[in-house]
């Protein structure tokens, strides 16, 4: 069975765990046994842990970290909105008249 897989420059070990733990970073066909076991025990955990929360939900012992509170709503105030409006007409009635009175140096090119 060891030949079915070898090929010409890989050498399959025997899985021994000392041989094993030996070969990491050497050969291929162990790095690959290593990150396919290193995925499944991760894959395996994240669907252990969603189910266990599916589970811990649907039986109503979930806990969320905290209560859902409600912000306070807040009434639309129209004298601020018409502040910030009367700045921002005043800020762009500003820039109007310094473009307008630009004195810098004239352009060369003209």
């Amino acid at each position: 069975m060891a030949t079915l897989f070898k090929k010409k420059f890989m050498r399959v070990p025997n899985l021994h765990f000392g041989s094993a733990f030996k070969e990491i970073g050497r050969n291929a066909y162990v790095d690959w046994i290593v990150v396919l076991v290193t995925s499944l025990v991760v894959a395996i955990a994240l669907v252990g842990g969603g189910l266990y929360l599916y589970w811990q939900i649907s039986s109503g012992n979930f806990k969320g970290s905290g209560a859902a509170t409600s912000t306070p709503k807040q009434i639309f105030d129209e004298q601020a909105l018409n502040s910030v409006t009367d700045l921002i007409k005043t800020k762009e009635d500003t820039l109007i008249q310094l473009r307008k009175s630009y004195n810098g140096p004239q352009d060369p090119s003209q």
